[in-house]
């Protein structure tokens, strides 16, 4: 009998204690239907249409619910054609602006936004960065309109729940539940710190926000990996501390200003480290310098490796860039570098980082500019290149003055001299342009650009090229 009440004993505690381990171990909310109530009017779906130039592209590894497009032409060429997109948005303001993706209604002439009533209205784009993947909507309402509140994302640990709330594949106001995965993820974009999720996000999800248990966004979801498309519960939300930022910025000035370093770096690798001394592998190496850049005047020198950024640890060549722009524009930074293998504590006043045509012709007074993404250097045809060349007036374009010995092109029988005249179907004036192209692409985490060279009167060249984007 002794035996039998000790059993049943465990038994009772053994089921109380998983009761307790179940409801802390998780913080499961019992249902997230309140939630899903009071939030839901806030978000709404995005249908947009435009016109976009249509290009073959490879298949990429991370599906980033670019515009859910329909009746998709086929075909190899460059081409324009209308399209179709959905996508999600979230309001902020009682006034009608709306947050989404820039990729949800880039190129659209016409945005329409859908509220969970079903009240249907135009939208205005008040401004975008391609940069963030973010963009700024407006409309108007004779009421005022439910909204939601940024909180801060910084907060969201690992193993927190979220919500999200979005437009997949046309089915609106759609609620999906799931936790934060990982944070500070990258995928390819200067400025990328994602929060990771397995909450259920798919196509047409995109600019749709991602909530925490208070009801707050500290997210805005962006992009899933996926072999198929469909969600495998690897998602990906722009943090809500980035977006507030780029966002209060868009309304207040139309445009992003960020800071500006003015260097050039690659990867640190585990041999470079060794060869120079370092601890560990970790840092951007500086390989080169704009002229007059705040990194140029501060005394940084080609070589140097940056370790350390207003206080904040440079763990790899991609982090450096997040951490300049999220600075004061004007304010003086604390840079560590690593030098002849020690440290030099510099003080380094940040600059306004100019567009990439402005870069052009700051670098190199408008001759050579450095395409390291392609392993060249490129200028202007002058009269005399023409000349020596016997290069019709009417042909625009770059000449390669330079190219590395270790560059793609190379090996496919380019060299100094040949002239590039179209990138991604666009043509080339001036290194600038071709500069701005391959950082868009860069940007959007693609790895390939399709180059025209010319060939002779009347005959192209055409290279698939794969860019270096260390």
């Amino acid at each position: 009998m002794k035996l039998l009440i000790s059993k049943a004993k465990f038994l009772v505690a053994l089921i109380f204690l998983t009761s307790i381990y179940s409801a802390n171990a998780f913080n499961a909310p019992e249902t997230f239907s309140n939630l899903a109530e009071k939030l839901s009017p806030s978000v709404v779906n995005i249908s947009t249409t435009g016109t976009i130039e249509q290009k073959q592209q490879a298949a990429p590894s991370i599906e980033d619910f670019f515009n859910f497009q329909f009746n998709t032409p086929q075909g190899s060429g460059p081409s324009e054609r209308e399209f179709q997109s959905l996508g999600s948005g979230f309001v902020i303001s009682k006034s009608g602006f709306i947050v989404t993706n820039n990729h949800v209604v880039e190129n659209a002439s016409d945005i329409q936004v859908t509220f969970t009533d079903g009240l249907k209205i135009e939208a205005k784009l008040i401004a975008s960065d391609k940069e963030t993947d973010l963009a700024l909507l407006k409309v108007e309402s004779d009421s005022d309109l439910p909204f939601v509140s940024f909180g801060d994302s910084d907060s969201a640990k690992v193993g927190n729940w979220v919500m999200a709330i979005g437009n997949p594949y046309g089915l609106g106001g759609t609620v999906t539940a799931g936790i934060v995965s990982a944070r500070g993820r990258m995928l390819g974009g200067r400025y990328d710190n994602f929060i990771q999720t397995d909450a259920s996000i798919n196509k047409g999800n995109s600019g749709g926000p991602l909530f925490d248990l208070e009801g707050n966004v500290i997210g805005v979801n962006s992009a899933i990996i996926s072999p198929s498309g469909g969600s495998i519960g690897i998602g990906f939300a722009i943090p809500s501390n980035l977006v507030s930022n780029i966002i209060d910025q868009l309304q207040k000035n139309g445009e992003i200003k960020r800071a500006w370093l003015g260097v050039r770096i690659q990867e640190v690798t585990d041999e470079i480290a060794k060869s120079v001394g370092l601890a560990k592998t970790y840092g951007a190496l500086v390989q080169g310098l704009t002229a007059e850049s705040p990194a140029a005047i501060s005394g940084v020198e080609e070589g140097d490796i940056i370790i350390e950024f207003n206080g904040n640890e440079v763990e790899s060549v991609r982090v450096l860039p997040r951490l300049v722009a999220d600075a004061e524009i004007g304010e003086f930074a604390e840079v560590k570098v690593w030098r002849n293998e020690q440290i030099i504590r510099l003080s380094i006043n940040l600059g306004l980082q100019p567009s990439v045509e402005e870069l052009a012709n700051i670098e190199n007074n408008g001759s050579n500019v450095n395409i390291k993404a392609l392993g060249l250097k490129v200028k202007a045809i002058s009269t005399e290149d023409r000349a020596r060349l016997k290069i019709n007036n009417t042909l625009s374009g770059v000449i390669i003055s330079e190219i590395d010995n270790d560059s793609f092109l190379l090996r496919q029988g380019i060299s100094k001299d040949d002239i590039i005249m179209e990138i991604q179907g666009k043509q080339i004036q001036n290194p600038g342009d071709l500069l701005k192209i391959i950082d868009n692409v860069i940007s959007q985490g693609k790895e390939n650009v399709l180059l025209v060279f010319y060939a002779g009167q009347n005959a192209k060249k055409y290279i698939g090229a794969k860019l270096s984007v260390k």
